[in-house]
């Protein structure tokens, strides 16, 4: 009603304005510029006065993108309601615009009076949404911090630690949460989520030790086939050697077999050597 109230008022007076004002048509452009920045500014800080209200009416009849509009021109104001940073990140979320739902959020936790515990825990779950788990364990992690009690906020982060492989710590979470809360619905299937990880941890155990063992049993399998690799060298080396005295032996004694050392058949030289008879002139 307001809103219909301000905005007839607005368009009475453009009606009077330019219309009975005929030297608005002779106004120069900047002149005219001047006019629609006041007109702008009208429309912002008077014909729009309660717009928070309008967003937050509009989000609860399930109608967040027409509420985001609202919203954002509340942030404006500056007696605005701290909640608006809640509002309008939930209204990002809804319709799937998951950063400038993050942003929303992340900003509120910088102002004053503003339900950061909400603000936190709202971003963990945007986080979620767009497969940053690390940063929605963070999230989560402030919200719960800031309220020991705050059981959401521990469920999600347990939910979060299953995403990133953390078993161990998303069973705490959950066995923490029940504790917080021991009558909630979900106990059932919180606790067979809980023996389901304790199964898990168990076997991975299991597998380890195993994985252990083996890489200890193929070190020392690689170790005696090293050493008996290394003995087999050293074998195959000897008889190397002793093949190769053997050979030179056998060449040395052929060699040997080719020359004499029986003076019978050394040679003085003198064959072909004449003899001559001497007659001796004294007889």
């Amino acid at each position: 009603m307001i809103f219909l109230t301000n905005w007839y008022f607005i368009c009475l007076y453009y009606d009077i304005f330019f219309r009975e004002n005929q030297r608005v048509k002779k106004l120069n452009r900047h002149k005219k510029q001047y006019f629609i920045l006041i007109l702008f500014l009208f429309v912002i800080f008077y014909a729009f006065p309660d717009a928070f209200s309008e967003g937050e009416k509009l989000f609860k009849a399930n109608k967040p993108e027409q509420a985001i509009p609202f919203f954002e021109q509340a942030i404006l104001s500056e007696t605005v309601s701290p909640s608006v940073y809640n509002f309008l990140g939930l209204s990002y979320y809804q319709v799937g615009k998951y950063q400038q739902s993050l942003d929303s959020f992340i900003k509120g936790t910088s102002k004053d009076g503003t339900n950061k515990r909400i603000l936190y825990y709202n971003a963990g779950n945007t986080a979620f949404a767009m497969g940053n788990y690390s940063l929605a364990d963070q999230y989560f992690s402030i919200a719960y911090a800031a309220d020991n009690n705050f059981s959401s906020a521990l469920l999600n982060r347990a939910n979060t630690k299953m995403k990133l492989d953390k078993l161990q710590e998303a069973s705490d979470d959950y066995t923490q949460y029940l504790v917080i809360e021991p009558n909630s619905e979900q106990r059932p299937s919180i606790e067979k989520m809980i023996a389901l990880i304790a199964g898990e941890l168990k076997l991975r155990e299991e597998e380890k030790i195993a994985r252990e063992q083996e890489e200890l049993r193929l070190k020392e399998e690689q170790a005696r086939i090293a050493a008996e690799m290394e003995k087999l060298r050293i074998e195959q080396e000897k008889q190397a050697a002793i093949e190769a005295e053997r050979r030179k032996k056998l060449l040395e004694d052929i060699a040997a077999s080719l020359q004499s050392a029986d003076s019978t058949n050394m040679s003085a030289g003198t064959d072909g050597v004449m003899e001559y008879e001497y007659e001796s002139e004294l007889d």
